[in-house]
């Protein structure tokens, strides 16, 4: 009985002492598993564990350690701490030299964070951050051994450092900017202000950074900078302002905000003193004004001395035209068509020069009345006739039968136009033709005006000078045919004045035209009274002209 129970025993502790092998081993494999899924995690994140003891300086590297911080592929490998640090960068062998590591192991804590360089076999660096995770100390109470984690921080130092050259670069381009930058948010709150360190603002940063826009500015300005804030958020284009800002009611300043989207509903306004700017533009218009002003009054003093100067001329011209009609000696007759005809000369320079000094000062307008164009036509044409029979010149005329009998129209300044025109294409012709043309425009109420000749023509670079006041289009030109140069300016800006513009066509040698459209509303035959045309309907005409043109 008793060596049953001595047996039943010894089964009992046999089958306990089994149970508990079985149950160690199962511990085992699960711890081993438990570790592989950590190591995995590890690895995955470029993190390994290591050994090192405190007293011998001895550390344990496993090849997992190397494979998950990525060490193998640039050809770092070391046993212990001296092999470590000749794969150390020159300027952080500091860190881990023996002695300064002895130093940091004397003052070692769990929140201790060791950040080094290493360098690869070709020149890759690697960083790599050292934590410690666990400590072991012997019966005494001293450090034995540290359990460290090391972690490949390459890519998060990699984008540190662009950052860092990203801010130093933002920097500054801030400093050496001349202005400053305002950060708004949409509802006109100054979020902040960007500056280098020696810009002074009007108002003090701490006062600015947080405050509502509409506290800086008069309202005015704050409504231009929220419309153009909305509008830049709104389509993502940049803005451009220009805004007055009084300081102390008493000194005003200007500046252009140059706007344009940024982060988070926000826009980035580039400030810039325009002051000086502004200043010069003022200067150059009161400038303007004052040169304006002397203009006209240089044009008024011309039109009040061409008076005075004009009112004696007529005096002479109407007693030599007396003196004339009485009976008097050949010699004598020629004197004074000789002082008649310097003195008709003298005055057409005069009407000249106040027809352009009214023009220049302002004081010329356009009266416009009904006016027979055709009867208009044959009185304007008649004094030329004689100069181009001299000549031997064909003055002709050319009224289109679509023109209306009468048009509306300012005659005399009509006449002066065309009188100057027809003078200079009859001065220039020495063979050929002289055209007046007179036709319908495309554009309805618009009549065409047309004055050819085949005279000497004008150079192209010399067409846009001709317009100009007191010029022609060679300096000889004035020696050899007279004028003041004045003509064509006055007709152009008479032209001008009444709707229309004074053009040219010219080739040299081949002769000029000078044409102009005006708006001008014509009147039926029927209401002006005048006989309707006769017209040739299917008959044959014989024309015989001398002229080949």
């Amino acid at each position: 009985m008793i060596h049953f129970v001595i047996m039943a025993q010894d089964k009992i502790k046999m089958h306990d002492s089994a149970s508990h092998t079985t149950e160690k081993d199962e511990n085992t494999e699960l711890l081993k598993e438990k570790l592989l899924k950590v190591n995995s995690v590890l690895a995955a994140h470029q993190i390994a564990l290591w050994e090192i003891n405190i007293n011998t300086l001895e550390c344990t590297f496993t090849q997992e350690y190397f494979e998950s911080l990525g060490l193998d592929k640039v050809g770092i490998r070391y046993q212990n701490l001296e092999e470590f640090c000749s794969f150390v960068h020159p300027d952080d062998k500091h860190l881990v030299s023996l002695e300064g590591f002895q130093k940091k192991l004397d003052g070692f804590d769990e929140s201790n964070v060791l950040r080094v360089r290493c360098v690869g076999a070709h020149g890759e660096i690697v960083w790599l951050e050292d934590h410690l995770l666990s400590v072991e100390k012997d019966k005494s109470g001293n450090l034995e051994r540290l359990l460290c984690y090391t972690v490949n921080v390459t890519g998060q130092c990699e984008r540190e450092t662009r950052i860092s050259r990203m801010e130093e670069r933002n920097r500054k381009i801030i400093q050496a900017l001349p202005e400053f930058i305002f950060i708004f948010d949409e509802n006109f709150f100054l979020i902040d202000v960007l500056m280098s360190s020696d810009t002074i603002l009007l108002h003090p940063v701490e006062q600015l950074r947080g405050a509502d826009g509409r506290t800086i500015y008069s309202p005015e300005v704050s409504d231009l900078f929220l419309r153009n804030i909305r509008q830049c958020l709104e389509d993502g284009e940049l803005k451009e302002i220009e805004y007055p800002l009084d300081v102390d009611d008493c000194e005003r300043h200007y500046f252009q905000a140059r706007i344009a989207p940024f982060e988070d509903n926000k826009v980035m306004a580039l400030i810039h003193d325009i002051g000086d700017r502004v200043q010069r533009s003022n200067e150059l218009i009161e400038a303007k004004q004052r040169a304006e002003e002397a203009d006209r009054m240089k044009s008024v003093f011309l039109a009040n001395m061409s008076h005075e100067i004009r009112t004696p001329m007529n005096g002479i011209l109407g007693m030599t035209q007396l003196c004339l009609d009485t009976p008097l000696t050949a010699e004598q007759r020629e004197y004074l068509s000789l002082v008649m005809s310097s003195a008709q000369s003298l005055l057409h320079i005069i009407n000249d020069i106040l027809d352009f000094s009214r023009i220049e000062s302002g004081k010329m307008q356009v009266d416009v009345e009904p006016l027979e164009i055709r009867p208009f036509v044959q009185s304007l044409i008649r004094p030329h006739m004689p100069a181009a029979s001299e000549k031997g010149i064909e003055l002709l005329v050319d009224i289109s039968p679509a023109v209306p009998e009468v048009l509306i129209v300012d005659g005399p300044r009509l006449r002066q136009i065309l009188t100057n025109l027809l003078g200079n294409a009859l001065k220039f012709t020495h063979q050929g033709e002289v055209l007046l043309a007179i036709a319908p425009a495309e554009d309805e109420n618009h009549s065409r005006f047309r004055i050819r000749d085949t005279g000497i023509g004008i150079a192209p670079e010399k067409q846009k000078a001709i317009f100009e006041a007191f010029s022609q289009a060679d300096s000889s030109t004035t020696r050899r045919y007279g004028g003041t140069g004045l003509g064509l300016t006055i007709s152009a800006r008479l032209v001008s004045l009444m709707g229309g513009e004074l053009t040219v066509e010219s080739q040299p040698g081949a002769g000029s035209e000078f044409a102009f459209t005006l708006p001008l509303e014509g009147l039926n035959a029927a209401a002006s009274g005048s006989a309707p045309l006769s017209r040739f309907n299917h008959q044959r005409v014989l024309v015989v002209d001398d002229n080949s043109t």
